[in-house]
């Protein structure tokens, strides 16, 4: 037995010498594996202003206008803008009497009430409105050339089922006196044009004034001959005075009897002229 283990030690020794060159080269060609070392990780953005789930502070909502033409103004900018419920909301208000608007802002209001009642798919209201507008103006019109045709051809509509009751609303209206016309101020008023009939009376009261002033003092100091003595170069002034302030008085009724009766079948003021390009709209 012991030669035969001899035997095999000996082999064994053998095969590990001719192959440990070869060993000793696949352990040199195998990768080495190197600890992997974990990346650290990235931090956290911090939240924007706004983005976390608290609600933010909300905006407290616009008081009510509190007179009409603050009311009618911000139904204007609510049209420019395409807020169709602001300009309802602000239009009616002026409408229905609720911020005591004189007739003309009156009719302006029931103007955007129906076109924002319309726009808002509420044909009934703006019905309603047009009429009431027609009842006010029974030659009011939406320009065709800057108004939506159909919002147009609606409003012709409603004047024409309606033509009875518009015509017997404007023959109810109170009677208009023609020699007022001719007596300015008075024919501004009539026709409803209180501004301009204010603007009237202030030039006549100014320049009749004046004539009558310089008139007077020019009588007191005249003299036996037509002559004013130390008062003559004064006096030159006040008679230059007294011509321009006669000629202006005469050229202030004048305009104002010509008016009068040129505006004697118009309506009263308008309010100031609204026009919305991007809309296609204008009063």
């Amino acid at each position: 037995m012991r030669p035969v283990a001899k035997q095999a030690a000996a082999w064994a020794a053998a095969l590990a010498l001719a192959l440990g060159p070869a060993a000793t080269r696949a352990q040199m060609a195998a990768p080495t594996v190197t600890e992997t070392q974990t990346p650290a990780p990235a931090p956290t953005p911090a939240p924007a202003p706004g983005a976390t789930g608290a609600p933010g502070p909300t905006v407290p909502p616009m008081p009510p206008p509190a007179t009409a033409g603050a009311a009618l103004e911000r139904a204007r900018a609510a049209y420019e803008y395409g807020d169709m419920e602001v300009l309802v909301e602000s239009a009616r208000l002026v409408a229905e009497g609720r911020l005591r608007p004189t007739p003309p802002q009156r009719a302006q209001a029931l103007r955007y009430l129906g076109i924002g009642l319309y726009l808002t798919a509420r044909p009934e209201g703006a019905e309603t409105a047009f009429f009431g507008l027609l009842r006010l103006r029974p030659d009011a019109r939406l320009d065709p050339t800057t108004t939506r045709p159909d919002c147009v051809a609606f409003f012709e509509d409603v004047r024409r089922r309606h033509a009875d009751e518009i015509r017997e609303a404007f023959r109810s209206r109170p009677a208009k006196s023609y020699v007022l016309a001719l007596l300015p101020p008075l024919g501004q008023f009539q026709n409803g044009h209180k501004r301009r009939g204010i603007v009237i009376a202030t030039l006549e009261a100014l320049t009749a004034g004046a004539a009558i002033a310089t008139n007077l003092q020019l009588h007191a100091w005249v003299q036996p001959g037509d002559t004013f003595g130390v008062h003559t170069d004064q006096a030159r002034t006040l008679k230059t005075i007294n011509v321009l302030s006669v000629t202006a008085l005469v050229l202030t009724v004048a305009f104002g009897i010509v008016d009068g009766i040129t505006n004697y079948g118009s309506e009263p003021d308008e309010p100031q002229t609204a026009r919305v390009d991007g809309l296609g709209f204008r009063f």
